[in-house]
């Protein structure tokens, strides 16, 4: 669709007050600003959620938000110190002024901007004071310059302001949860759709000139059953898309609550694991972009190499092999589709209004760069050829921000190839995978088929680990080809043991999508990854709390007898607890 008439007026209002700005913001004594960028993002969230027959939740809003990036100094050195990894920028007095008016009327926005950009200064010069004050109280081994330079960016978009169907939606939603009547053995059953459609204006003292327009869709299916022993296990599943036309109709989404059904009455009559694990494992690709998502990608942020409170994993390692021959990684937020699925993570021009890029980080397994924002990088993170020019690399468009925190390098879509060369089918995965236990003398591998979710510490005070979440696993007996799906694990590592014992890789690539936390805020990303066969994994019991059933089944399915009736699986006589 076309944009709307005050998109233009919104930028020139925006220039106009950066112009003004930078020529009058002046304090004796003091540097001045040498670089401001000002950003407006006008969001439109939707959340509808059903359960039984009923619309539970129906919200939906549009916010404006500001930003402002106020530098002082210059590109050598400037008030950001750390990479901005501590600026905390939610707890300034600046935070409190970050929304926009809502008809985003030219003046009113103008009058916004420069009452944040008052208190932005004010913050800077503090901050420039205390970067020179560590410059004297501290060795700062991997002190940099503060920014890079960039040729300004022109990049205007059309804004979608097509209505959502809303209406259709909740109607498809309700009917669809009528299906969870006839299982009350579900607990907090939830059928849910999300959208979040972002125009987003920039514009920046260089010359920059940005509008742009996003959706993120997701349908998404979720339950919970209680087992046997106490315990309430989980099953979801999702369809994420970036446009309308391609969120599943009725049918696809019933496809999906079939299998969450499914998958739980498998889960309800699964015992818990027996205990910790360790030995090889099969990962599948859904799982393995995980693993690489938190072991490797965080590690790879470039920022993280100035700041003081990082362990910097891989600030050495250019040029050294970090993963077996034969695979490669990059991040490219300009993917927008990895054959028939759309990537999450995918963006045309970053938070720093710089063009989006691909970025080749390893090369059949040698370490080869990092994402970076306009953050430069120690010389002893650049490949030789790097190092010798006089100037700094540029940024590769991977500054992101959800709005409020500083932009910081950060993953788009971290794709993981392996040479097909050297890939392996699933079967010879598998035969290679008892192989390995038999070796080890151990009657028990793994097959991980699916990981809900991940975390990692990157930071020095921290144990340098990560862990996920598994959401689906069997444990193979190799003696007898016999699988038991278990539950109640978790997989956790340390990075670089985890990326040494990779030995095997191939099969059809799985893509992983979600939002993404770290300091500058919760964004989305993508991630495609082959199956790994890994040498060694280690799991833990995860947490887990014992529950009885309620005295009382849910209003719906009580028959007088005080039992509990569904459809996964008839229970007889309800057992004392």
């Amino acid at each position: 669709m076309p944009a709307p008439a005050k998109s233009d007026a919104l930028l020139e209002a925006m220039r106009a007050e950066l112009e003004r700005s930078l020529a009058g913001l002046r304090v004796p004594g003091s540097p001045r600003p040498y670089y401001l960028l000002y950003s407006l993002r006008r969001t439109e969230e939707l959340v509808l959620q059903a359960a039984h027959g009923s619309l539970l939740r129906r919200r939906h809003r549009t916010r404006n938000h500001l930003g402002a990036d106020v530098r002082v100094g210059s590109h050598a050195f400037d008030n950001v110190m750390d990479g901005g990894l501590d600026d905390e920028a939610e707890e300034r007095e600046s935070a409190d002024w970050l929304v926009a008016p809502d008809d985003l009327e030219p003046m009113a926005l103008r009058c916004a901007l420069w009452k944040l950009t008052q208190l932005k200064f004010d913050e800077a010069i503090a901050d420039y004071y205390d970067h020179r004050k560590a410059m004297v109280a501290e060795y700062l081994r991997d002190e940099v310059a503060s920014f890079t330079r960039e040729a300004p960016t022109r990049h205007l978009e059309a804004l979608d302001t097509a209505p959502l169907p809303i209406e259709r939606w909740a109607a498809e939603l309700v009917e669809l949860s009528k299906v969870f009547l006839d299982h009350p053995e579900v607990y907090d059953p939830e059928l849910s759709i999300r959208a979040d459609r972002i125009h987003r204006w920039q514009t920046d003292t260089e010359g920059a000139r940005v509008r742009t327009c996003d959706l993120w869709l997701e349908f998404e299916v979720r339950g919970w059953v209680l087992t046997e022993d106490g315990v309430y296990v989980e099953a979801a599943r999702s369809v994420p898309t970036r446009s309308v036309e391609a969120l599943p109709g009725p049918e696809g989404m019933r496809a999906e609550l079939d299998a969450v059904l499914a998958e739980l009455a498998e889960l309800r009559d699964h015992s818990s694991s027996p205990g910790a694990f360790i030995g090889p494992a099969l990962v599948s690709g859904q799982a393995a972009s995980t693993i690489f998502h938190e072991a490797l990608g965080h590690r790879l942020e470039g920022n993280r190499l100035v700041a003081r409170g990082e362990t910097r994993t891989f600030a050495h390692k250019i040029g050294e092999r970090v993963l077996p021959e034969g695979l490669s990684v990059f991040d490219d937020p300009t993917l927008e589709r990895h054959g028939d699925q759309a990537l999450w993570g995918s963006y045309r021009v970053d938070d720093e209004a710089v063009p989006a890029q691909r970025a080749q980080l390893i090369d059949d397994g040698v370490l080869v760069g990092f994402l970076r924002s306009r953050t430069p990088l120690p010389a002893h993170a650049l490949r030789p050829t790097d190092s010798q020019k006089r100037e700094q690399p540029r940024s590769n468009g991977h500054g992101r921000t959800a709005g409020t925190q500083r932009a910081m390098a950060r993953m788009g879509n971290l794709i993981v190839e392996g040479d097909p060369a050297r890939a392996k089918t699933q079967a010879e995965l598998e035969a290679e995978l008892v192989a390995l236990a038999k070796a080890q003398g151990r009657r028990h591998a793994l097959v991980i088929h699916r990981i809900r979710a991940g975390e990692t510490s990157t930071d020095s005070y921290d144990f340098q680990v990560f862990k996920g979440e598994l959401a689906h696993v069997e444990r193979l007996d190799v003696e007898t080809g016999a699988r038991e799906r278990v539950r109640d694990l978790e997989l956790i590592g340390t990075p670089l043991s985890a990326l040494h014992k990779i030995v095997g890789f191939g099969g059809v690539p799985g893509i992983d999508h979600g939002y993404c936390w770290a300091e500058s805020g919760s964004v989305p990303v993508g991630g495609v990854s082959p199956a790994l066969l890994l040498s060694e994994v280690e799991l833990q019991q995860a947490s887990r709390t014992g529950f009885h059933e309620p005295l009382l089944p849910p209003p719906f399915a009580d028959d007088g007898s005080r039992g509990r009736r569904g459809g996964l699986r008839e229970r007889g006589r309800r057992k004392r607890r």
